[in-house]
């Protein structure tokens, strides 16, 4: 809420004479706040035969912290027919990496992990159920 806090200080003798000091504290940000991420789908069920590279899903990912304790990296669990490239920001674009077809998998579970850099790190995840439609 607050990188840092200023004070006043005053200091007053027995005869009158004062004093004054500013004084500034510093506040050191812990890594006490968790990524958060919001998925946004696009195309949910996808048609199985969408050309590579099209656009599944939006993700957003924040983190409260600062510096490093917010520096946030995505990644998808498992080995999918899906990638995430960075859009702008912290947002991502979860995008097809490869042909999808409906009669070996009829859907997707897809959860992805957002990990900050803080020491230790903190980690969320969001799932997203994607069907695939039959052309």
């Amino acid at each position: 809420e607050g990188k840092y806090y200023e004070a006043t200080v005053e200091g007053k003798d027995g005869g009158g004479l004062s004093a004054h000091a500013k004084v500034h504290i510093d506040i050191l940000d812990v890594n006490d706040n968790a990524p958060t991420v919001s998925l946004l789908p696009i195309l949910n069920p996808i048609p199985e035969d969408s050309v590579m590279s099209t656009v599944v899903a939006v993700i957003n990912v924040r983190d409260r912290d600062s510096g490093d304790n917010g520096e946030v990296s995505c990644n998808i669990d498992g080995d999918l027919p899906f990638r995430l490239e960075g859009s702008s920001g912290n947002t991502y674009k979860l995008i097809t990496a490869s042909a999808l077809d409906r009669e070996k998998v009829t859907a997707y579970n897809i959860t992805i992990t957002a990990r900050d850099r803080g020491s230790p790190a903190l980690s969320s995840r969001a799932a997203l159920v994607l069907e695939v439609s039959d052309v």
